[in-house]
């Protein structure tokens, strides 16, 4: 008799919050394990990095984790799928599978699916899953549930050995006439709370494509939150707001995380200037005075590293003066519940 995947290989819900040592380090050489075929050039992410931060991820994360035992009880996959508590984006699930190649096309990938699919409470959701093109599987896997590319974009990565420095520096003097520099390395401090809300939210004017999310709304607890968690796994951080100084208002931000652990690498979080203050330099002003100040601060980085939908031109193109290039295709694909179900049912 030949026995199906699904009894052979078992899957189980965890809760990484509260999982053991042993169930970590499991799902961490797991992690370092894909991590070889989708980024390769990178080193293997310390156990004690990846324990630190599925312990202390934000709180307005609410994730559902599985896991797929072969029949030696190592664990060969993992899914998982995150909603976000927020006032908008209700209906919008984000959500991974990764199997490793050698256990691949086994129903793996299925059986995690529909762990995920029973896991969609309400009628109206949508799935929303990323992909690499070094990992090919991925897009395989998700025309054949039937979800469909929404916005395509890229991984751009700057190596900063060879950034041209007189050129940034003279991005960072344009300093135009009426605005000033406030940065933010640690928490928000109150006096700019609603100036750093003001910058988050103006990244609901970058391309989404045809994805089905909505604007997001930031609100002082939810900075509060990604500080906490932050601060919790040891990733520092350089945020600065360019400020409109007769009004006081926000003109514009850009933001860099990095984590001493993982010293090769920084990653670039939003960059976005307001409507109401863009043709005046402010972008490349903002990108250059913190791109001195992640060449001063952190010296053991070797790469920046940021997501950039193909049709954001306007940063594209300041990311590639700087000297940014393609390192993959990376991509959002989407399916409704219903057909997510069909799928799943196997009908």
């Amino acid at each position: 008799m030949t026995l199906s995947p699904s009894q052979i290989y078992t899957v189980e819900a965890v809760d990484l919050s509260t999982a053991s040592d042993d169930v970590i380090r499991e799902l961490s050489g797991l992690h370092n394990e894909i991590a070889r075929e989708r980024v390769p050039e990178d080193p293997p992410v310390p156990f004690e990095v990846f324990a630190t931060r599925v312990r202390n991820r934000p709180k307005l994360m609410r994730m559902r984790d599985w896991l797929a035992r072969a029949p030696d009880s190592r664990v060969v996959a993992r899914g998982f799928v995150v909603r976000y508590e927020a006032d908008t984006n209700q209906h919008l699930r984000e959500a991974s599978i990764e199997v490793l190649p050698a256990h691949r096309r086994r129903n793996i990938a299925k059986m995690l699916f529909r762990e995920i699919v029973a896991a969609g409470e309400t009628d109206g959701i949508v799935i929303e899953f990323f992909t690499n093109d070094r990992v090919p599987s991925g897009v395989e896997f998700l025309k054949r549930v039937g979800a469909k590319e929404k916005l395509t974009g890229h991984m751009n990565q700057l190596a900063l050995s060879e950034v041209d420095r007189a050129m940034v520096r003279d991005w960072a003097a344009i300093d135009p006439a009426g605005y000033r520099l406030a940065w933010i390395d640690a928490e928000v401090p109150a006096e700019l709370m609603r100036n750093v809300i003001v910058a988050y939210d103006t990244m609901n004017t970058a391309p989404r494509g045809e994805t089905a999310m909505d604007d997001w709304n930031t609100t002082p607890e939810q900075i509060r939150d990604w500080d906490r968690s932050r601060r919790a796994t040891g990733r520092e951080r350089r945020l600065v707001l360019a400020i409109h100084n007769a009004t006081g208002e926000t003109a514009g931000y850009t933001e860099l995380i990095y984590d001493p652990n993982v010293p090769h690498v920084i990653w670039q979080q939003g960059t976005a200037v307001v409507p109401a203050h863009r043709s005046q330099g402010i972008g490349k002003w903002i990108k250059g005075a913190m791109l001195e100040r992640a060449l001063r601060d952190w010296p053991a980085a070797r790469l920046v590293r940021t997501g950039n939908a193909d049709s954001n031109a306007a940063m594209l193109a300041i990311n590639t003066r700087l000297g940014f290039k393609p390192a993959w295709a990376q991509s959002i694909w989407e399916i409704g519940i219903t057909d997510a179900r069909r799928y799943a049912r196997g009908s």
